[in-house]
């Protein structure tokens, strides 16, 4: 899926190929890059989306009386609805980035998101479509499969019985799931970690959703104009947060029952904390988010005395073991926050363990290390046989191998000090990797600072003076 994307903040066009297993966005401060992270998520995440119609309920009956249906894809439906989700996104830039209608136009006006692909292609990337998923609403569990060459999509009911509410549930999100994973294929959903991360869970207690609306309310019933619609409280309240920190205190708040469901990723998870905690990331009954290091595995500390370390990656250890799904999109920013040298690099190998089992990855970096271990990782995939033993030597398995192929990467900058305006570049990636220049011209500047100094002290001259 390739999207186009216009007056975004100082943005004025960006073109991003999401159609690769890593994309890597760098640049410097304050030029885009989080904004266009933010669109990516509410573009990707979670297809149950509020969708009813007729066909959707006839589908339900079909599935509850025979354990199975077939959805027939209609191309013009899908078309409108992935039309009306981007028209959905345009018109809810206050909700996804937690500000006012006066900033939105302020910062965002003539604001487009476009994906780059005419019905007819749409139509004949539809037959090519070839992917398994899975609906789980109320414990019931509907199998979703199409294959290659048809329009057809396979589903069945894995429960014998299904209750009343479910029922009502599945007519209410089928067709969403449906439609989404058509329509915005080959993405199932998304995932995101923003750099609010390290402290979701830290005060995730008095950043309450339920306590922010409650106090809304009550501020509300105080008034002398207390004549809105009941909704009007609830849109208000979603505006508090960007959807990112809200998507991430709607997890905060019911850690407890996430907690009940071990995914086929908690190895990876585990790898984290053995590897980079040192220790264990546990949920009490209460919810409460607890640290143990394997030094003193007996005394559980709480989130907030922890290392900064630890509140980094909490967040992902726990979307790792109890929130992950197959083919999900996973978004971070800044995933070098908090991290030593030597655990951004570990890591980089982690994500690419992730992306080999099927995960997609967004990042945001300004960490040579990052991109640094990204080029190894690329040219250890080289079937060149002296390159193999090479990365051999360096423990560099075929697990954490990432042919560039699977690599996509975008440089985010003002042309100069003057412009008004940020470029948003594709930066070309081989087999030897890929070259941020904001990074390398920093990283040269020092050493050539340090050298100077280093040779005016040791030998008292300057070397190349």
């Amino acid at each position: 899926m390739k999207i186009e994307i216009q007056n975004l903040g100082a943005i004025k066009q960006a073109k991003i190929n999401l159609n690769k297993r890593l994309t890597v966005f760098c640049g410097p401060n304050n030029s885009g890059k989080t904004y266009t992270a933010f669109i990516i998520h509410a573009l990707t995440k979670s297809g149950l989306k509020y969708f009813m119609s007729e066909s959707g309920n006839t589908l339900v009956s079909d599935l509850i009386k025979n354990q199975s249906a077939v959805f027939e894809v209609e191309v013009d439906k899908i078309w409108d609805y992935r039309n009306n989700e981007l028209k959905d996104i345009k018109e809810s830039l206050d909700a996804i980035y937690g500000v006012s209608d006066e900033v939105v136009t302020t910062l965002f006006a003539n604001f487009s998101i476009t994906i780059e692909e005419s019905k007819s292609e749409f139509a004949k990337n539809i037959l090519q479509m070839n992917f398994e998923n899975e609906l789980k609403l109320n414990n019931v569990i509907v199998k979703i499969k199409k294959e290659k060459n048809t329009k057809s999509i396979q589903l069945s009911l894995q429960n014998k019985t299904v209750s009343k509410e479910s029922i009502e549930m599945l007519s209410l999100f089928l067709n969403a799931k449906l439609y989404s994973l058509i329509g915005f294929y080959p993405f199932t959903s998304s995932h995101i970690l923003p750099v609010e991360r390290n402290s979701i869970y830290t005060f995730s207690k008095e950043l309450s959703i339920q306590k922010q609306e409650f106090i809304e309310r009550a501020q509300a019933l105080g008034s002398k104009s207390n004549n809105r619609d009941p909704f009007h409280w609830l849109l208000r309240s979603s505006k508090r947060y960007p959807m990112p920190i809200r998507d991430g205190l709607e997890i905060a708040e019911d850690l407890f029952n996430y907690s009940k469901n071990k995914t086929e990723f908690y190895q990876f998870a585990e790898e984290i904390e053995n590897e980079l905690l040192q220790g264990k990331v546990t949920i009490t009954k209460d919810g409460d988010v607890q640290f143990a290091s394997n030094k003193a595995k007996s005394k559980k500390i709480p989130i907030h005395l922890t290392a900064s370390i630890v509140k980094t990656l909490s967040s992902l250890i726990f979307y790792l073991k109890h929130i992950a799904t197959k083919n999900e999109l996973i978004i971070i920013d800044e995933p070098e926050l908090n991290l030593h040298p030597n655990n951004q690099i570990y890591l980089t190998r982690i994500f690419a363990k992730l992306i080999n089992k099927g995960f997609r990855l967004l990042i945001s970096t300004h960490s040579d290390y990052i991109i640094r271990e990204l080029n190894n990782l690329i040219m250890a995939s080289s079937q060149n046989e002296e390159t193999q033993k090479i990365a051999k030597k360096f423990g560099y398995q075929d697990d954490v191998k990432l042919p560039s192929d699977n690599v996509s990467a975008y440089l985010f900058n003002y042309k100069n000090d003057k412009a008004r305006y940020v470029t948003v570049s594709p930066i070309q990636v081989d087999d030897t990797g890929f070259d941020v220049e904001t990074i390398d011209e920093t990283v040269e500047k020092l050493n050539d600072i340090s050298e100077q100094l280093f040779y005016s002290i040791k030998y008292g001259v300057v070397e190349n003076e």
